[in-house]
């Protein structure tokens, strides 16, 4: 498989890999569409050649130096046209399977607990069910195939399993106009308002008058983006942190990203192939007609793109066209659209303090303190603020190369310095939209605010562990075998000390010991949960210098995180714990995770601002809180070498074809990644260091306060953290109703037990057919984590969970359904979501005289356990007219065109 040059991100290299580059700073939403697509003079034809036609449009913008920015409804005409090959697709399964059996968190997302906000999911039967699907040649579409592997992946919920691979790799659908979520006046609900009328709101001192939206597309507003939220954003554990990545916000502005609705839309939002039309009616009767756009990921030339069959061999199967090949010219750099970044926009980087300011649209007020090149293409990302006797520090990134993170660690230390000189008494940290980065960073500020706590207090803990299985196991026990046995002088003994696949240094949790051997760390009889086993608790040897080396490139004393290896503390804690808060979105992601759980531990509260518009508590931490994020790129390569240098006779490892660097993935796969590690927390562990330990990800971790954005501070930063200053330390009373009393502090346990699990908000909305009987006029189904459902014979009564969420009937679950209201054939339903009691799952047979799956279809897995599908098409006899859960097609019905079958 031939791999290309990687994508060009217009933002800060190196961000968060769910986001997009801003493609331009929208600041009249009646003309950017029309600037968006200013290169387009002629009407080229693309309905005989759609995908041809697409990069004709590509070269008439790069030529005029533009972005190249489509119309939603050209590129997916495009992408319904590329064919799927089984053989291709099965291939890409069997990868992908491989490579999730490294995913920690496999047997929770299954059995998650109560407490977990988010539905569950068995993904590896999910996987089996789309292996099933090809095998039964239900996919004749590329699109069909992709959009069923990337519901499972966004039901997952975490930020550190990524994809992009395929045709959908290469485009991304974008809203024209940005929105943001507010309150009126920090009591009310949140309701959606267009940007563009806030900003100018505010710049005309309040005098110009805001409407809210009230419908989009004919759909009450809060329940189109509700759906949208739920079917879209990605990698977070509640709907409050869904929700919050839609929107913009300032935040992300000033790192050159766009939200969800924004600029990160994966699946198709229009109604159908010749409607991508998005119509805005605000309660002051305006209407706004607008028509989704799409972006081009990936600015490299493959030559001409004419066919399907020349979209699926270049973006599915990695193969260049034979023009391209074929080329004698050695001066023509046809990798290259020869975009001119020059062109681009530029900000006067002299002026530090005021960058920010430009770059939010005037929300951030001039910095007191900021870091070195400072600019959304720069790689300064730290700035401090002096409002009266309160200093603020906005951290909203810990993506750092290393150059840089000395400059950002410097910040902060020069930000502490004078707010210490100004005889400041308290301190705002802002994380909002912090999506993580370099852990070091996470200890380093740490320490830098609580440099005098001991290295074993859970605040400085940062254990994890990983899923222990037989290939798993294969690659540490040889690799670390072979770094064991290099020279202590050998660069590799330097350079892989912190492979995570090299466990020797690292240290056992149980008795501050190195490991020495993957045997000790990932032992037969490690602890286990729901028939998976997961290795001992490790942790980061912060003293030792090749792993620092390895792992943070520690080449000098200040590279080491602060109070960590030969960077020794020389300061003092100037504030308490109660003089902090952290301000968060919920948005807060893997290293910001480690950050804000170490600041939690020693006794720091969280305020988390926006959500949902409903009451109740909201998490300050709800993007991945995995340990490890790690690319399924090196895991190739690490399978190559063991596999060709190591130990080529093992079978566990999957055969490497000729001709290729590594394992075979089928389908180009631009990045994929998972989550290694769970984090397991000190005191969790210290309760029992060897039985079982619930992981982070999966535990309910309540904000001590929650404020509703606001229309005067979402794009306002000075009144917002005045408003965070005032729930923190004057008037609690703003807080949120019912947001107060669930977080934990320090021996001192939350009064308020975690809300029980939200209901599943389906995405509705949007009108599809099964991909059986898919045509071109069509949308592609895709069914969030239930890729083929079982056939369900009605069942007579369906009883409704109690008012606590209890069954009468000993073993039998509650469990929220989506029930459909309407259903018209062909079409997929509006649903509404009920609780209901269901039955356990196990094997049914005669010697089996318990409770079985009965009437519903089974998934084996072995030989011994089993568990049941989704339960679809259930009429109930509680409402007037026959109501459905679930719509797909069911297995024992053949290609009819008809979804929605009712049951018999």
């Amino acid at each position: 498989m031939i791999l290309r040059s990687a994508f060009v991100l217009l933002g800060i290299l190196g961000q968060h890999a769910d986001a997009k580059p801003r493609y331009d700073q929208r600041s009249d939403i009646e003309s950017a569409t029309s600037r968006a697509l200013a290169s387009r003079q002629v009407d080229r034809d693309n309905s005989t050649r759609p995908c041809g036609y697409l990069f004709d449009e590509v070269k008439a913008s790069l030529d005029a130096d533009l972005y190249p920015i489509f119309w939603a409804g050209d590129v997916y005409r495009c992408l319904v046209t590329v064919p799927f090959l089984n053989d291709v697709g099965l291939r890409f399964i069997e990868y992908y399977n491989t490579t999730l059996q490294f995913q920690s968190t496999l047997a929770y997302l299954q059995n998650p607990t109560p407490e977990y906000q988010q539905p569950a999911i068995d993904v590896v039967s999910e996987l089996g069910r789309v292996k099933q699907k090809i095998l039964d040649n239900q996919y004749q579409r590329q699109l069909d195939f992709e959009y069923d592997i990337h519901s499972i992946v966004l039901a997952m919920h975490d930020s550190h399993v990524t994809l992009s691979f395929g045709i959908t790799a290469p485009f991304v659908f974008a809203s024209p106009f940005d929105i943001v979520s507010a309150s009126v006046d920090g009591k009310a609900l949140p309701q959606p308002f267009l940007k563009e009328q806030i900003v100018r709101a505010r710049n005309s001192d309040w005098v110009l008058q805001l409407s809210p939206i009230v419908t989009i597309n004919g759909f009450p507003a809060v329940e189109y983006l509700t759906r949208f939220a739920k079917q879209n954003s990605f990698g977070n554990l509640e709907d409050h942190a869904d929700w919050n990545d839609l929107f913009e916000h300032p935040a992300n502005d000033i790192q050159g990203f766009y939200g969800t609705w924004g600029g990160q839309t994966l699946f198709y939002p229009g109604a159908s192939l010749e409607d991508d039309g998005i119509i805005v009616k605000l309660a002051n009767g305006t209407s706004y007609n607008f028509r989704w756009l799409a972006l081009l990921n990936e600015l490299v030339n493959p030559g001409p793109l004419e066919t399907a069959g020349d979209f699926y061999n270049y973006f599915v199967l990695g193969l260049e066209p034979a023009s391209m090949q074929d080329s004698d010219d050695d001066d023509d750099d046809s990798d290259d659209f020869g975009f001119d970044f020059d062109n681009l926009k530029q900000i006067n980087l002299t002026d530090q303090e005021n960058i920010w300011v430009y770059e939010s649209d005037g929300a951030y007020p001039k910095a007191n303190i900021s870091q070195k090149d400072l600019a959304v293409t720069g790689g300064g990302v730290v700035t401090g603020y002096f409002q009266e006797d309160i200093g603020i520090l906005s951290l909203p990134s810990f993506y750092q190369f290393p150059d840089e993170a000395k400059e950002f660690s410097a910040t902060v230390q020069k930000f502490i310095t004078e707010a210490e000189k100004r005889k400041l008494k308290k301190i705002i940290i802002d994380i909002q939209q912090n999506r993580g980065g370099t852990v070091a960073l996470a200890f380093d500020t740490f320490r830098r605010f609580f440099p005098e706590e001991p290295d074993n207090l859970p605040w400085s803990w940062a254990g994890s562990r990983r899923r222990s299985h037989p290939l798993g196991d294969l690659l540490g026990t040889e690799i670390t075998n072979f770094w064991n046995e290099l020279d202590q002088d050998d660069d590799d003994k330097w350079d892989e000390a912190a492979n995570e696949f090299v466990i020797s240094p690292r240290i056992d949790a149980r008795n501050n010991q190195t490991f020495g051997n993957w045997a000790k760390y990932s032992p037969s009889t490690s602890s286990h949960y729901r028939g998976d086993h997961w290795s001992n608790v490790e942790r980061y040897p912060l003293f030792d210098d090749q792993f620092l080396y390895s792992a943070f490139s520690s080449e000098a004393v200040e590279d080491d995180p602060y109070g960590h290896g030969h960077n020794k503390i020389n300061t003092s804690q100037i504030w308490k714990a109660d003089e902090i808060v952290l301000l968060t979105d919920g948005l807060c992601s893997s290293a910001c995770s480690v950050f804000a759980n170490m600041m939690a531990q020693a006794g720091v509260r969280s305020i988390v601002a926006g959500g949902r518009p409903e009451t109740g508590p909201m998490q300050g931490v709800a993007g991945s809180r995995g340990a490890r994020a790690y690319s399924a790129g090196i895991l190739d390569w690490l399978m190559r070498f063991v596999k060709q240098e190591l130990n080529p006779n093992s079978t566990l490892i999957p055969n490497i074809p000729p001709d290729f660097e590594t394992r075979d993935s089928g389908i180009w796969v631009h990045h994929a990644a998972f989550n290694l590690r769970d984090e397991i927390l000190k005191p969790d562990f210290d309760a029992n260091p060897d039985g079982q330990h619930l992981p982070r990800q999966f535990q309910y971790e309540a904000a001590h306060c929650r404020i509703f954005y606001t229309i005067k501070n979402i794009y306002n930063m000075t009144q917002l953290w005045s408003d965070v200053a005032k729930a923190a330390w004057t008037n609690p009373g703003i807080c949120v109703a019912d947001s107060i009393g669930y977080a934990d502090l320090p021996n001192q346990p939350a009064s308020s037990i975690p809300p029980s699990r939200l209901p599943i908000h389906t995405s509705g909305i949007i009108s599809t057919k099964s991909s059986v009987n898919n045509t071109d006029e069509t949308v592609p189904i895709f069914n969030e984590g239930d890729i083929v459902a079982g056939t369900a014979p009605k069942i007579e009564k369906l009883v409704e969970c109690k008012a606590n969420r209890t069954c009468e009937i000993k073993g039998w679950r509650c469990e929220d359904i989506p029930v459909a209201d309407t259903c018209k054939t062909g079409e997929r339903p509006k649903f509404s979501s009920v609780a209901y009691c269901l039955p356990p799952c196990r094997m049914s047979s005669t010697a089996d005289s318990g409770t079985s799956c009965g009437k519903y279809s089974a998934d084996k897995r072995g030989t011994s356990s089993l568990s049941c599908k989704a339960r679809t098409m259930v009429e109930t006899k509680e409402k007037a007219r026959p109501q459905y859960i679930g719509c797909c097609q069911p297995r024992n019905i053949k290609a009819s065109g008809s979804m929605c079958v009712k049951s018999p």
